[in-house]
C-alpha cells in the first residue's frame, strides 16, 4: 500500500529526523498489529479523516482542520506496515488506498478552494496536473508486470503523498503565500509526470 512518507523520501528529505519518524509509524504499526486492528480498517480510517478535513477547511477550521489531515496521513502510512506484518498486502488492499488517496486529496483541495476565490484559477491547475500525473501512474502499472514488490506499481517520481501535507500547513500558516505554493506543487507535479513517463518508457522499452 502506498504510504505518506515512504522511507527513501524520509531520509532524503528529512535525514535524522525522517528516520525518527519512520521509525515512530513502524511503532505505531507494531501498535496496531498487537490490538489486532487491520490494514483496511486503517485505510477507512484515513479516507473519512481526510473528508472531516476537507469540510473543517470549507468551514475555516484551519488549525483543527490540519491536524485531521496529519491524522489521516498517519493513517495511511501505517496500513501498509501493519499489512506487511501481518497476513501481507492484498490486491484489494493496494486498491482501497489507491483510491481513498485521491478522495482525500480531492476533499482537501475543494474545501480549501471552494470558499475562498482567490483559489478557484490555482486549484483547477493543480486538479489538471493530478489528473495527467494519474493517468501516467495508472499506465505504467498497468504495463508493468512484476516489476515491483507493491501490490500496485509505483513508478518513481519526484513529488510522495506528504507534499499534500506541506500544501495545507502552507495553507494555514502563510494563507497569504498559498495560491503561489499550489502552482509551484503543480509545476512539481508536471515533472513528475515527466519523471515517471520517461522512467516508463525505459523500463517498457521502445513502442513498435
Amino acid at each position: 500500500m502506498a504510504a505518506w512518507y515512504s522511507r527513501a523520501m524520509l531520509d532524503s528529505a528529512f535525514g535524522k529526523p525522517g528516520a525518527t519518524i519512520d521509525r515512530a509509524l513502524n511503532h505505531l504499526a507494531d501498535v496496531c498489529v498487537r490490538w489486532t486492528i487491520t490494514p483496511n480498517a486503517l485505510t477507512y480510517a484515513a479516507v473519512v479523516l481526510g473528508i472531516v478535513a476537507g469540510g473543517l477547511f470549507a468551514l475555516d477550521w484551519m488549525w483543527t482542520a490540519l491536524g485531521v489531515v496529519l491524522l489521516s496521513g498517519v493513517a495511511d502510512a501505517i496500513d501498509g506496515r501493519v499489512a506487511r506484518r501481518g497476513s501481507g498486502s492484498t490486491r484489494w488492499g493496494g486498491v482501497l488506498d489507491l483510491t481513498f488517496d485521491r478522495v482525500v486529496e480531492a476533499a482537501v483541495l475543494l474545501g480549501i478552494a471552494l470558499p475562498r476565490p482567490a483559489w478557484h484559477a490555482p486549484a483547477l491547475v493543480l486538479a489538471a496536473t493530478w489528473y495527467v500525473n494519474l493517468c501516467v501512474f495508472l499506465a505504467i502499472g498497468a504495463a508493468s508486470e512484476g516489476a515491483s514488490a507493491k501490490v500496485i506499481h509505483y513508478a518513481p517520481g519526484l513529488l510522495e503523498r506528504a507534499e499534500l501535507l506541506v500544501l495545507a500547513l502552507v495553507v494555514v500558516a502563510l494563507p497569504s503565500l498559498a495560491p503561489t505554493a499550489a502552482y509551484v506543487y503543480a509545476a512539481l507535479e508536471v515533472v513528475t509526470a515527466t519523471q515517471r513517463f520517461t522512467y516508463g518508457r525505459r523500463a517498457l522499452g521502445s513502442l513498435r
